[in-house]
């Protein structure tokens, strides 16, 4: 009876990671994001479109590669900083503790970035009258619109908004 168990395991377990090598798992839905408030930290969770971020296409293909995703990576880091950050009357934030992960096209075993998911945090000095700012945005219209859920869970708020070229930032609260 022990054995029948252990070997159902296994055939599990190996069934379970031939099937997720082929999958493509994306951390968040393109051109969606999360904003959580937590104490006086703003966490954010966004992909954005990788045709957005400018001088990274070393072969003019209009598509952006692993490699050339790989190589420019400091690079995107720049620009979204630059470009995704909170503000408020006086200052502007930037993120903290960026990280990227790159989101590949949905055709098997593709290699082209169509999406970049990034990570971090904000730290503005004050919450209220907080503004979150996007200015990354594709010359392809149907990845022009930005959805976005802020949650503030000690005030048991809920924001859902869009962002777009014409409307590029928001007031949070």
């Amino acid at each position: 009876m022990r054995l029948l168990k252990s070997i159902k395991s296994i055939s599990l377990i190996s069934l379970l990671f031939s099937t997720s090598q082929n999958a493509h798992a994306h951390l968040m839905v393109a051109q969606h994001g999360t904003l959580n408030i937590v104490n006086n930290h703003v966490f954010v969770v966004l992909s954005i479109p990788a045709s957005s971020i400018k001088g990274v296409d070393d072969n003019t293909d209009g598509l952006i590669s692993l490699a050339e995703f790989t190589k420019y990576r400091k690079h995107i880091s720049k620009q979204v900083k630059q470009h995704v950050y909170m503000s408020d009357q006086q200052y502007r934030f930037n993120i903290d503790g960026l990280l990227l992960n790159p989101e590949f096209a949905h055709s098997v075993n593709s290699k082209i970035v169509d999406q970049i998911t990034i990570t971090g945090r904000y730290t503005p000095t004050v919450l209220e009258g907080i503004k979150f700012n996007i200015n990354l945005f594709s010359h392809d219209e149907s990845k022009q619109t930005y959805k976005i859920t802020a949650t503030n869970k000690q005030q048991q708020r809920v924001h859902q908004f869009e962002l777009k070229p014409l409307s590029p930032f928001i007031k949070l609260f």
